[in-house]
Formats: C-alpha cells, sequence, structure tokens
C-alpha cells in the first residue's frame, strides 16, 4: 500500500505536466453568447418577430426580446442589454447626438402613411392644434410633427406636447387631457377605430419614415455570419408577411397588434418593405437623407447639436447575406 502510494506520489507532477502539454494543443474556447435582438412591437419588425414565434431563428444562437416601446428599445441597445435592434432614423439621430456607436445593416421598410397626427372632428386642420395638447411619444413621433407644424407656417412652441406612450393616447383623448396624437401603427389603426381624423401623415414628408436594423459595433465584428443569417431570414419573413396571405403565426401577429386580419393588411399596405435592390440604393441615399432630417430637427430644437460620428452603415454584410 506504501509502495502504491509513493508510486502515485512519484508519477503526479509528470502526470500533470502531461496533462498540461495536452491541453496546450486543444485551446480552450468560450462558448459565444447569442446575438440578442430588440426588434420592438410594431409591424415594420413582426417579420423578426414572426421568425422567432416559428422557431426559424436558432434559439442557440439568437435571443429576441420583445419591447413594446421604441423608448425602450433605444435604451436597451444603448445600455449594451441589446446587440441588433430596430429603430427609426430619427431615433438614429438622437441616439448619435447621445454618443451611442452603431452601424446601420439594412432598411426595412418606409413609412407610407403609417405615421400621421390624429384629432377629433372638431379640429379640422393643422392650425387649430395652436396653443393645444399633443401626445407624442418623443423618441419616434417628434420629427413629424414638427415637418406638420413647418408646412402649416407654425413651430413646436406653437403646442403643448405631452410624453407619452402610444397605449396611452386614446384614453387621454378620450379624457380631455389632449386634444391630438402622433401615432404609428398599430395605434393608428386601432385610434382611428374611434372617430378621429388624419390631419397630416408621412405619406407627406420629404425624407420618409425609415425602420432600419441596427447593430452594435462589437456584434459587426464578432458575429458577422449571424448577422448575414438574420438579414436572410428577415427578408424571407418579409416576402411572407406582405403577400397579403393567411401564414403561419399569423395569430400570434394579430394578438400582438391587436388588429383584424383585415386591419393588418390595411395596416402593412400603409408600410413598403424595401427589397435587395431597393435597399442597397437607400443605404447609398442615407447619409443624404439623415442630414435633411438633422437640418429640420435642429431648426425644431429636437436636436440640441449635429451629431459627430464615423461611418455608421454598414452594407457589407447584407452583400455577404445577399450575395
Amino acid at each position: 500500500m506504501k509502495d502504491s502510494k509513493a508510486m502515485v506520489q512519484r508519477f503526479l507532477p509528470l502526470l500533470i505536466a502531461v496533462l498540461l502539454l495536452a491541453a496546450s494543443f486543444f485551446p480552450y474556447q468560450e462558448k459565444k453568447s447569442r446575438l440578442r435582438i430588440v426588434p420592438g412591437v410594431w409591424p415594420a419588425a413582426e417579420s423578426l418577430l414572426v421568425a422567432s414565434d416559428l422557431q426559424v431563428l436558432p434559439l442557440d444562437s439568437f435571443q429576441l426580446i420583445e419591447i413594446p416601446w421604441s423608448s425602450a428599445v433605444i435604451r436597451a441597445f444603448g445600455s449594451g442589454a441589446a446587440d441588433v435592434a430596430v429603430v427609426t432614423l430619427e431615433s438614429i439621430l438622437r441616439m448619435q447626438e447621445a454618443g451611442q456607436k452603431l452601424k446601420v445593416l439594412m432598411v426595412l421598410c418606409q413609412s407610407a402613411g403609417a405615421d400621421a397626427i390624429l384629432a377629433p372632428t372638431k379640429i379640422l386642420r393643422l392650425q387649430d392644434l395652436k396653443g393645444k395638447r399633443v401626445g407624442i411619444e418623443r423618441s419616434s413621433s417628434s420629427y413629424l410633427l414638427a415637418c406638420a407644424l413647418e408646412s402649416a407656417g407654425m413651430t413646436m412652441a406653437d403646442i403643448e406636447t405631452v410624453p407619452m406612450f402610444q397605449s396611452e393616447m386614446e384614453p387621454a383623448l378620450q379624457g380631455g387631457q389632449i386634444e391630438a396624437v402622433v401615432a404609428m401603427e398599430p395605434w393608428l389603426t386601432i385610434l382611428s377605430r374611434n372617430g378621429t381624423h388624419c390631419l397630416y401623415d408621412s405619406s407627406q414628408l420629404k425624407v420618409p419614415i425609415m425602420s432600419l436594423l441596427v447593430a452594435s459595433d462589437r456584434a459587426c465584428t464578432s458575429s458577422r455570419e449571424e448577422l448575414a443569417a438574420l438579414l436572410q431570414v428577415q427578408a424571407g419573413m418579409a416576402k411572407t408577411l406582405w403577400a397579403g396571405k393567411s401564414f403561419p403565426g399569423m395569430d400570434a401577429v394579430l394578438r400582438r397588434e391587436n388588429l383584424t386580419a383585415e386591419e393588418l393588411q390595411a395596416c402593412l399596405g400603409r408600410l413598403h418593405p424595401l427589397n435587395n435592390s431597393e435597399n442597397k440604393e437607400m443605404l447609398k441615399q442615407l447619409p443624404q437623407l439623415a442630414l435633411q432630417m438633422e437640418e429640420l430637427m435642429i431648426r425644431a430644437g429636437l436636436l440640441k447639436t449635429r451629431p459627430t460620428t464615423s461611418e455608421w452603415i454598414d452594407a457589407s454584410i447584407a452583400k455577404e447575406a445577399f450575395k
């Protein structure tokens, strides 16, 4: 027994040395974390939400986090709690002003009437908003409101903006706390059920409201393969969603958006999804469009300074995804 113990003690250092040498030929590889996606809950992002519902996005590579409010999506991305988000161009300018780093990978769709200023029938014209209280979700709707007021010879100083979530607008209108709202789909459709009418919508804008897929610099470096796969899945699901037919997962979409099937199709009709060639062209135009939007937002006091950013568009991942 003593001999056996002595033998072990004698050869143990040699055994450890052999194991360490062997380990050097098989370096430790840290398990890659999942790509965290916050698309928001709005029609422009439903292609990603449906892909998650149907588990088309592998659970071991992607984690989709449902956050209903655009302001919360921006905070999650800005804090590093998410790697990928769906945001508007207006939101990107605000994020850049705050010093957030991001890369635009794809333009998902353009609003063609899916964002609008709604008011009860007693308010007939934009000019009638002077001195009135207007409900607005600041993170994504101020640009539309500023453009509308400027077209009517007014400024943001001529009204009182009341910050609120989209879900708070209907009861606030009914209770008289506000006289008009800046609504986006699906809340635009929901609010329109109760007799409100449109004073101005996104189809009248010179620079369109766009939904864009953005990623962090870190994700663009470390997760290019996953991002390319994500773009492919998004494009495929968008075709299914906008085809105008029933599709697997449609019930979940209707529950999420609180719409009927007919309302969903009408809602999607107010959004123009971009195909691959349209996206490539729009990515080229995006810097100039951003400058035009930036100028108006500065005039309206929505931005205090011009964001100073380095390159913020990465078209290479879409090129890899659709080569």
